[in-house]
């Protein structure tokens, strides 16, 4: 880590104790002033990741950051009121550095306790916890996982439990945090979600061609186009931004597969597993997120000016830069008298009035350039916050785009199932005599148009037998299409019944509530599914879970609750 010392200071503007102790052995603190010694420092480095003027900046031990300047982030610092800010951005930075390095072990150090403790709440990178002895303690967002925000690990009144350190007051939860690695998120993936759910991922990195999610910090999948958009003319990285929360259904557990254009917008996310036990789902629905405020303007970058003893005014006319201006705010030297004013000379009292009026001109220049140095620093402000705006309009715009897309793809789906089944020639009669064979066929043609071919397996038609009366109810009972019978038989045999809300499934009673379920001496449980709702007259299906499979009993009205 470099902290600079500003030009004409003697201290720099971040607090380097604070910061070494923070940090420890885990980064070196350097302090240079910015002079001779800071140009000869940034004419060796790579572009753009230069430090001098008062700023910082910390540079991990990868050296991804010489390609990418991004990976070591420049912290400015304009006086000394930034002292706090840059301190902790510094100590932030240092910190995540460490941890993506593997340089911080979640093992307790020399002298730390374990102790338990409640949270109080959630600021920013730190949250505040009540120890059992009513004593204080600091959870450290650097020091849990990288990439992942307090807020998506802990919650008010939460219980936590971890290794205490006295000295800094800080408690390491890193030993408790869940599914870090990829066999724990493997296992909690299959606990949590069966195929077919739609679930939450966050946005860890995209392409033109290729989008990688995680559905938790240890398990990133990587999806190309054709699990996202039938449009050729998109590219994933239009669609998307690094961090953003979509949701997408999965296809399938070995090998881990999801697509993000098979799901509707009133399909409900299954919950995403918490992190810390007791804690917040580690990632919610993309609706809940609270909306971004207009961030306050950033202050503007410091100039990024030679440091002073290489300064070269040029004699050509131009509109002075920041650089300019902060070099010429520098007091000028003022005028020395050495011998008593009566021995002064006629010529040396003119070089004093020369230098006086000289002097006046110079600070009123100095301070039409302090004013326009204050305008342009505004300015930059200003422009920094549009900035930031419309980053914002460009992540809510490609959310609706990807909603809208999706949207199409459906229609376009339904419009070419229709196209098909108009093509057809329309019998004029049942195309089997007996009707059991009839309606089998009928679910069977179902099953084939409505699940997409990649997920056919994933989600076959499971084993069942036609009670008899079945089919009697099915024909006898008005108010229904024998369409929607099959569809709902479609939705039971593959699962998909227990997903839609619309379906009410449940299992049922042999009286009022609380009554016992109806069960058989062979240990089938008889259910009972939605055909219509919101209607005394609403039909159902029952049918009995047996050990081989499905019975379908009767459909029935609403109030008949006869096996």
């Amino acid at each position: 880590m470099v902290l600079t010392i500003p030009a004409g200071y003697e201290e720099p503007f971040g607090d380097p104790d604070e910061i070494k102790q923070a940090v420890g052995d885990l980064a070196e603190v350097v302090l240079m002033p910015t002079s001779d010694v800071s140009w000869a420092f940034s004419r060796v480095m790579p572009a753009m990741t230069q430090v001098y003027g008062g700023a910082g900046r910390v540079y991990p031990v990868d050296h991804a950051w010489v390609s990418d300047p991004g990976r070591s982030r420049l912290r400015f610092a304009y006086s000394p009121d930034d002292r706090k800010r840059i301190t902790d951005q510094l100590i932030s930075d240092a910190l995540q550095a460490a941890m993506a390095a593997g340089l911080v072990e979640p093992r307790p150090r020399v002298g730390s306790q374990q102790r338990s403790g409640r949270v109080q709440g959630v600021i920013g990178s730190r949250a505040l916890v009540t120890l059992e002895d009513m004593s204080a303690a600091t959870v450290w967002e650097e020091l849990t996982l990288p990439g992942v925000t307090l807020e998506q690990v802990l919650v008010k009144g939460q219980s936590v439990a971890g290794s205490y350190d006295r000295d800094s007051r800080r408690l390491d939860l890193r030993a408790a945090l869940r599914f870090t690695d990829l066999a724990s998120a493997f296992a909690a993936v299959n606990e949590a979600y069966q195929i077919g759910d739609v679930v939450l991922a966050e946005v860890a990195a995209v392409t033109d061609d290729v989008v990688t999610v995680r559905l938790l910090p240890g398990l990133a999948v990587e999806l190309g186009r054709e699990a996202v958009t039938t449009n050729p003319n998109d590219t994933l990285s239009g669609l998307f931004s690094v961090g953003e929360i979509v949701t997408g259904r999965l296809v399938a557990l070995e090998p881990l597969r999801l697509r993000l254009d098979d799901v509707d917008d009133e399909e409900p996310a299954q919950p995403a597993p918490s992190l810390l036990p007791g804690g917040p789902p580690w990632l919610r629905p993309p609706a809940s997120q609270p909306s971004a405020a207009v961030a306050p303007p950033a202050p503007a970058p410091p100039p990024s000016a030679t440091p002073p003893q290489q300064a070269v005014w040029s004699a050509a006319p131009r509109q002075p830069t920041p650089s300019d201006l902060a070099r010429r705010l520098a007091p000028p030297q003022q005028p020395v008298l050495t011998r008593p004013a009566e021995a002064v000379s006629a010529r040396e009292q003119a070089r004093v009035v020369h230098l006086s009026n000289e002097l006046a001109a110079e600070r009123a220049t100095r301070k039409a350039l302090a004013d326009e140095l204050t305008g342009l620093r505004a300015r930059a402000a200003e422009l920094e916050a549009e900035l930031a705006q419309a980053t914002r309009s460009i992540g809510q715009l490609q959310t609706r785009y990807r909603g809208a897309d999706l949207a199409r793809q459906r229609l376009v789906k339904q419009l070419k199932s229709a196209q098909s089944r108009a093509d057809q020639p329309d019998p004029e009669g049942p195309l089997f005599l007996d009707p059991e064979d009839q309606f089998r066929y009928e679910v069977t043609g179902e099953w084939a148009q409505r699940i997409p071919a990649a997920e056919k397996a994933a989600k076959p038609l499971a084993t069942y037998v036609l009670t008899p009366g079945f089919l009697d109810s099915v024909e006898q009972l008005e108010g229904i299409s024998r369409a929607k019978v099959v569809a709902v038989v479609v939705e039971v045999l593959t699962g998909q019944v227990q997903h839609i809300a619309g379906r009410d499934v449940h299992q049922l009673r042999s009286g009022s509530v609380g009554s016992p379920y109806v069960r058989r001496a062979d240990g089938a449980t008889c259910w009972r599914v939605a055909l219509q709702r919101e209607s005394a007259a609403a039909r159902r299906l029952h049918y009995w879970r047996t050990q081989d499979g499905y019975e379908f009993s009767r459909v029935v009205l609403h109030d008949d609750y006869r096996p």
